[in-house]
């Protein structure tokens, strides 16, 4: 083979490759993205809002979790692991933990002892009384004990 079939060879294949790649994309476009609503709400225990809660969003069935953590009042607002403030529309099981320093753990930075300012079964998919639905649109979901 001579020289110069070789370099258009090699310059045939690069396009190729080039070509293969602007036409499949690098995955993560604007049509990936999944369609979020905005989400935010309040966790208060006797009208007073409790700070440094993590609020989790997690699917009854299939889909995305969406999480947000409390704030000095009480208030929070779901952002979504792929990108985006919200959540995806659907049903979703509400489950609480702790996002607190060690001075709050009776147990000396044990996690598993952290005092909790609200019941235990929000601790879990399984236990959680509280249910929440996303819809089109703003959803404001307040949680009080």
């Amino acid at each position: 083979m001579n020289k110069n079939r070789i370099v258009r060879l090699c310059g045939s294949f690069s396009l190729l490759i080039c070509f293969s790649f602007a036409l499949t994309g690098c995955g993560g476009g604007v049509d990936d993205a999944p369609t979020l609503y905005p989400v935010k709400g309040t966790i208060k225990k006797d009208g007073t809002g409790i700070k440094d809660v993590r609020v989790s969003f997690v699917p009854a069935e299939d889909g995305i979790p969406a999480v947000g953590v409390s704030g000095e009042d009480g208030s929070y607002e779901l952002s979504n692991p792929k990108g985006g403030k919200g959540a995806q529309p659907g049903t979703y099981k509400v489950v609480l933990s702790v996002t607190a320093d060690e001075s709050s753990y009776s147990g000396g930075g044990d996690p598993s002892k952290a005092k909790l300012p609200f019941p235990k079964s929000y601790t879990s998919k399984t236990t959680t009384p509280k249910i929440a639905e996303v819809k089109e649109g703003e959803n404001v979901v307040d949680i009080e004990f």
